[in-house]
């Protein structure tokens, strides 16, 4: 993989700032947060068959959009309790990231 060049007109070039190349993961957070928490909020007609209802389904939800809540900011240091919950949320984002349909 080359670098790229800093002459090239990168937004132009591929319709989005090189800044959000260069931070893809909180781009990704930034994205995924608001859309976790409005499909969390709709009036959703299952959700995946080890739970026994929805609200155990929207609390993992939840902690998932807790994750990337807490990954928005590029440089952000975390605490201990911080890094667990971020992954926690990315563990439970990756096992049911196929779920998150209605």
């Amino acid at each position: 993989m080359g670098q790229i060049d800093s002459n090239i007109n990168w937004s132009h070039n591929n319709d989005y700032p090189i800044g959000e190349a260069w931070n893809t993961d909180n781009t990704l957070a930034q994205l995924i947060v608001p859309r976790l928490l409005a499909f969390k909020a709709l009036d959703k007609h299952g959700y995946p068959p080890e739970f026994d209802d929805v609200r155990k389904w929207n609390n993992t939800i939840q902690k998932m959009a807790d994750a990337f809540e807490l990954m928005k900011y590029a440089g952000a240091t975390h605490t201990e309790e911080e890094k667990r919950t971020i992954e926690q949320g990315l563990d439970l984002f990756r096992k049911y990231f196929r779920n998150l349909w209605d």
